[in-house]
């Protein structure tokens, strides 16, 4: 709620006044106001909210990139990839209705403080958020959200969100360089994140850079030995990593708690598909005599309690139109449930959220290197991301170092290929928007007509569902290119959804590639 000003003049008064002021209008503290809450109080709401908006763009990605299945309507819609607005809604509420709306107030408060820290903070989860949500939706309102009340405000191509979120960047490295002023709280009054260490914000800003322009690899904007660069100021250890710490609030199985992906996976099932990549069974994984199976295999793939099987994986080659939720207990659930599941450790109810990590920037290291011929700098970024996953993760580094030298893990560089690298970069992004980033940058497992390739694609085994929804993908060379527009901007704000791309109303839309998803 925006404060109202009343301004009473009675020129009597204030002509017989002494005092400096007879009449003081001031906000009261004790009802909701915009203007009131101070940074420290701000950042962590903005924070807690933008890992929500987040992770809830991470579940849908795992759905469509069949990390994971779901039996609910709307998580079987995206397993099928039926993208409705219904199901991909949620992630734009939270960025838009509680974060991003009070980023302006938190700027605008540090910078009557000199609280530059808080304004860096802001500006880096703005450009994250707007930048991960340009990727999903592909165009958004940008430049006229939040501007004067506007209900109706433009969507903004991806391409020119890009463009404004990196220069927010530059200018949150800036802030968080400069020394603040003696009135101003210390971030670490109000960062849950870092603890109010500046320069692992830093390292995030760069980090996020780095990202953003390996995700152009397809366009001509695309500079390697930038990315490189960027690398190098970025995450490079587990713990410069951006990890969001959920708390359990529960004293019993039954009550809530703060996970997001344990919310989010109530229905949901691991996939063959995942299950697969993490015990190396896929064309041309690597194999050898002293193969030794990952470690992630326990803390990633449930077992039945009873039994302590492990869970199979839904095979969406078999599962027919009507979904699998009749044979649901055939699975074990993701939640870890006593006497049930072991579940996963992404979905316990105190889990962490993997927002970017070193690991992460390890892969996209590969990624560049391999695409250079540094085949043997290549391997060295790839094994480095394997390894910071697994820290993350908690696994003793005496399992990951045995693993590590394992013939698991390609050891010649001459046998390396883009598929080992961004197959475990998948396994290592369980749960993110990068997921569906990635395998639509990288085209899925098809070959240059766009149709399923095993022998030259890169996400081997990754097909299309069998019961694919055919309105929206009607041809075998069609794959999911963006979310479907959220019925917010359909119910509400239909003629600009249109202005800025007719198509929107297709049934094909989801097909439809983002501007840094291009063909060569």
């Amino acid at each position: 709620m925006k404060k109202i000003l009343s301004i009473i003049t009675i020129a009597g008064a204030l002509l017989m006044s002494s005092c400096d002021k007879w009449l003081d209008i001031n906000d009261n503290p004790n009802n909701p106001n915009t203007k009131v809450p101070t940074v420290d109080l701000r950042l962590p709401s903005i924070i807690a909210r933008f890992a929500e908006a987040y992770e809830s763009g991470g579940t849908r990605a795992a759905l469509i990139a069949q990390q994971v299945s779901g039996t609910t309507a709307n998580n079987w819609n995206l397993s099928r990839w039926n993208i409705t607005a219904a199901a991909v809604n949620w992630p734009y509420q939270p960025w838009y209705i509680y974060t991003a709306v009070n980023i302006p107030d938190l700027i605008e408060k540090g910078q009557e403080s000199e609280a530059y820290h808080y304004m860096g903070a802001g500006k880096i989860v703005w450009a994250w958020g707007f930048g991960m949500f340009s990727d999903l939706y592909g165009m958004l309102p940008y430049d006229e959200a939040f501007v004067g009340g506007n209900m109706v405000p433009k969507y903004d191509q991806g391409d020119l969100v890009y463009e404004r979120c990196i220069k927010e960047l530059d200018e949150a490295i800036a802030f968080l360089q400069r020394t603040q002023g003696t009135s101003a709280p210390a971030l670490s009054k109000g960062d849950y994140l870092f603890g109010g260490d500046t320069s692992k914000w830093i390292k995030l800003a760069y980090g996020l850079k780095a990202r953003m322009l390996n995700h152009q690899s397809k366009t001509d904007k695309y500079n390697a030995q930038e990315i490189l660069s960027l690398l190098e100021k970025a995450p490079k250890t587990a713990n410069e990593s951006a990890l969001y710490q959920y708390q359990d609030r529960s004293t019993s199985a039954s009550s809530s708690t703060e996970s997001l992906q344990y919310q989010n996976n109530a229905s949901n099932r691991v996939t063959k598909l995942y299950i697969d990549y993490i015990l190396n069974n896929y064309l041309g994984a690597p194999t050898g005599g002293n193969d030794l199976e990952d470690p992630r295999a326990n803390y990633l793939i449930p077992r039945f309690v009873a039994t302590n099987m492990r869970t199979p994986g839904v095979n969406m080659q078999e599962i027919p139109d009507a979904g699998f939720a009749s044979s649901i207990a055939n699975y074990a659930a993701l939640r870890p449930t006593p006497n049930v599941s072991t579940g996963s450790v992404y979905a316990k109810t105190d889990a962490k959220g993997l927002l970017l990590t070193s690991s992460e920037m390890h892969f996209i290291k590969a990624e560049v290197l391999l695409g250079q011929g540094d085949k043997s700098g290549a391997l060295k970024a790839y094994k480095d991301g394997i390894k910071d996953h697994m820290e993350v993760l908690g696994i003793p580094i005496a399992s990951i170092n045995a693993f590590l030298a394992s013939s698991s893990v390609v050891q010649d560089f001459n046998l390396l290929t883009i598929s080992h690298i961004m197959i475990q970069k998948y396994i290592a992004l369980s749960y993110s928007p990068e997921v569906f980033n990635d395998v639509r940058r990288l085209e899925y497992c098809t070959d240059a007509s766009g149709k399923y390739n095993e022998s030259t694609g890169v996400y081997k085994g990754l097909k299309r569902p069998k019961a694919v929804f055919s309105l929206a993908f009607p041809s075998d060379d069609m794959w999911p290119r963006r979310f479907a527009v959220a019925s917010y901007g359909i119910s509400y704000n239909y003629a600009q959804v249109i202005a800025a791309d007719p198509d929107a109303s297709e049934a094909v839309y989801t097909a439809k590639r983002i501007w840094w998803d291009k063909k060569n």
